[in-house]
């Protein structure tokens, strides 16, 4: 390891991101003595997402059934955040996210964080930085990392196989498997990513070989966000 930006190469990193985004911790996890993993980061690349990572809590607290740590959070972080002085513009943003849906007891609205363009961004940051902290290649372009909700069943004995971590349980844990020396593997690395327990999602990073042999609309198909009809039918 050294001392470069493990999001873009820069040498002489200024900063240090965490990995994870601290406003995933409630207060109550404040003394917990699990380490927060940190990388080397430039200024201009920590400050990028400085602004997508209280959407990414927020959007995250409404996207599944509440554990005890998103609550603590809905009655402190995320409820101070929407009540700030730019409450309404980070209300707004989230609620751009809801889309209207039936149910037997009348329209509710539903949040889909694969439609969210902030939301994935940080997903995929977060791969990018556990790439570079578990000392894989790196730094990982952005456009080289897929990020989905968990769609389907992973069998048990390829999750079995896998070391899982977390950074508190209750906040964020994750298994991976890197594919690096089968040649005929597209993808570098996959991960599976759990937050609050129930968001689950799935990751890939291509390897660089299969990668620049794409074409932009491939490219776009293995890196881009899925259009709303897409989930809806994915999800029915």
């Amino acid at each position: 390891m050294n001392n470069a930006c493990a999001y873009c190469g820069a040498a002489n990193a200024e900063t240090a991101d965490h990995v994870i985004p601290n406003s995933l911790y409630p207060p109550s996890k404040s003394n917990s003595k699990i380490q927060r993993r940190k990388v080397p980061a430039c200024r201009p690349c920590n400050h990028s997402w400085s602004d997508d990572e209280p959407h990414f809590r927020t959007v995250l607290t409404f996207a599944g059934e509440p554990n005890q740590a998103v609550r603590e959070l809905w009655n402190g972080k995320v409820n101070r955040s929407l009540r700030d002085i730019d409450g309404r513009r980070r209300f707004s943003d989230v609620w751009a996210q809801m889309q209207p849906i039936d149910t037997p007891e009348g329209e509710r609205h539903k949040i889909y964080p694969a439609s969210d363009v902030r939301l994935l961004r940080v997903m995929r940051k977060v791969v990018r930085g556990l790439h570079y902290h578990h000392e894989l290649w790196s730094p990982v372009p952005d456009e080289m990392v897929y990020v989905d909700i968990l769609r389907f069943g992973i069998p048990k004995e390829f999750v079995d196989a896998m070391a899982t971590y977390h950074r508190g349980s209750d906040i964020f844990r994750y298994q991976f498997e890197v594919f690096d020396q089968f040649e005929d593997i597209p993808m570098s690395s996959a991960w599976l990513l759990t937050f609050f327990e129930n968001r689950k999602f799935i990751a890939l990073v291509w390897k660089p070989t299969f990668f620049a042999q794409l074409s932009p609309a491939e490219i776009n198909r293995f890196s881009g966000v899925r259009d709303l009809a897409q989930l809806e039918q994915s999800n029915s």
